[in-house]
């Protein structure tokens, strides 16, 4: 990967977890006010601007097909990228979601939802390409 494709790559990267963490927020906070138009608005942008820097993330960088085919068809090189993507990325997500959980027992809030989940999801999802996309390093 060029230095200049490795920087939007980058940019992507954070535009897009940054935008769905925000989409999160939003949705959290639209839930517990009344309807609120700006809000709704709002949220619509933060969908649309998460999958644009999706595509621009790791569709065009490669990485998340990169992290996502079958083991058998990559080579030496390749295996240990993924394997090395896959273990700092779940390191890191196991301790982010100790810390969600924690923060949510200590705040004595409502049990997480199914958008915190689904984003959640999402995280562990993308996380290894995003390692991969930061390190500029795919097939």
């Amino acid at each position: 990967m060029e230095k200049g494709s490795k920087t939007k790559g980058r940019a992507a990267l954070l535009i897009n977890f940054s935008s769905v963490i925000s989409l999160i927020v939003v949705f959290e906070i639209l839930k517990s006010t009344s309807q609120n138009t700006f809000l709704v608005i709002l949220l619509l942008a933060l969908l649309a601007i998460s999958i644009s820097s999706f595509i621009n993330a790791f569709i065009q960088t490669g990485s998340f097909k990169f992290v996502h085919t079958n083991f058998e068809k990559l080579d030496e090189r390749e295996t240990q990228l993924v394997g090395n993507a896959l273990r700092y990325s779940y390191s890191f997500f196991t301790i982010a979601v100790l810390v969600i959980i924690y923060v949510y027992a200590l705040a004595e809030n409502e049990p997480i939802d199914v958008v915190i989940a689904a984003g959640l999801l999402y995280f562990a999802h993308t996380l290894p390409a995003a390692f991969l996309t930061w390190w500029g390093r795919t097939n």
